[in-house]
């Protein structure tokens, strides 16, 4: 009999350590946010913003709410999925671009006209300053972080672009609808593809040319696949998201909500588009120093460029006024510093 008491008790004590350890990990697992992005580990996103604010949030919270990164689609292949799955929660945080779901996104690319801010500091400042007349693009999650980077470049394969004449029937990926239709109005087709594809179009000439940021030059090794960079093209800016599950969100204490609040909004946005800024330029010398030649359009090119975009711009402009049934020219003087 007392030996089999003795064998009971020690079922219970195993029984209860074993709960302890399960339930540890279960409050392990709950304090840790599973970020995801696209991009392979060393670009200047996840080195810029998102190492960052996983390091400060885990001094923040003394290691009590941690974040743990996913690079290069681990938690599921295809940018344009980035906003679905923080919204349905197969990742806590995302990193994504509002132009790969344009229609939802489609207030916030006002950010993105040419001419509309020298770079990226300042249009991000500028959508910081109207984030209320954006929200509800947002109002699914949690927002963290809105930047943008500078003006992109027109990266060439084979054929140099000084002049609207030379982009005459030039296959040339675009990174939004803005830049697409101005490369339509200036003789080029335009081509839609996720950043992560434009190395192998272009190395096997699907595409002639890559309308990108200049940090897409080293990122994706694009210096390897061109001649040419004309660096002054009248462009658009690109813009970023930081995105939350709300559920992911709300199930936060409310201390570690007010850490997290403290580590990103336009503080953390700011970070993202000064490392866009550095990137650029590292990726501009990378270009210089491989052997492309930088083009640099004359006065009178860029007129005949702005010339041939106008009316592009406008029919761009009052296309998301009569979807969204706003008032975008309005939008737009608000972002530029106007109203």
């Amino acid at each position: 009999m007392r030996q089999e008491f003795k064998g009971l008790r020690s079922f219970a004590i195993s029984a209860i350590s074993m709960a302890g350890i399960i339930t540890g990990v279960t409050f392990a697992n709950a304090a840790e946010l599973k970020v995801a992005h696209f991009m392979p580990a060393t670009h200047p996103m996840d080195k810029g913003v998102m190492t960052p604010l996983a390091e400060q949030l885990n001094e923040a919270t003394n290691g009590e709410l941690t974040i743990r990164i996913f690079p290069s689609g681990e938690l599921g292949k295809g940018p344009a999925q980035q906003y679905k799955r923080v919204v349905t929660g197969v990742a806590d945080i995302v990193f994504g671009i509002p132009e790969y779901t344009p229609k939802r996104f489609s207030k916030t690319a006002m950010v993105h006209l040419p001419g509309l801010f020298p770079g990226g500091e300042a249009a991000t400042n500028a959508l910081w300053d109207n984030i209320d007349l954006l929200a509800d693009e947002y109002e699914k999650t949690k927002l963290l972080g809105l930047w943008a980077n500078n003006p992109s470049v027109l990266i060439t394969r084979d054929r140099a672009v000084r002049t609207v004449a030379d982009m005459q029937g030039m296959k040339i990926r675009t990174p939004n609808p803005v830049m697409a239709d101005l490369v339509k109005a200036w003789g080029g087709i335009p081509v839609s593809m996720p950043t992560i594809d434009t190395y192998n179009a272009m190395n096997t000439g699907v595409i002639d040319a890559v309308m990108i940021g200049p940090s897409g030059i080293r990122s994706y090794k694009l210096n390897e696949t061109a001649k040419y960079v004309t660096t002054n093209i009248p462009s658009a800016l690109d813009s970023f998201y930081l995105l939350m599950n709300k559920s992911s969100w709300e199930n936060l204490s409310d201390e570690h909500k007010a850490a997290l609040d403290g580590l990103t909004g336009r503080e953390l946005s700011l970070r993202g588009a000064k490392s866009f800024f550095e990137a650029g330029q590292a990726g501009l010398k990378l270009a210089q120093e491989t052997g492309l030649e930088l083009i640099e359009i004359d006065a009178e090119a860029d007129k005949e460029f702005r010339t041939q975009m106008q009316k592009a711009l406008d029919a761009f402009v009052a296309n998301v006024g009569s979807e969204k049934n706003i008032d975008a020219s309005a939008l737009v003087d608000a972002l530029a510093g106007k109203s």
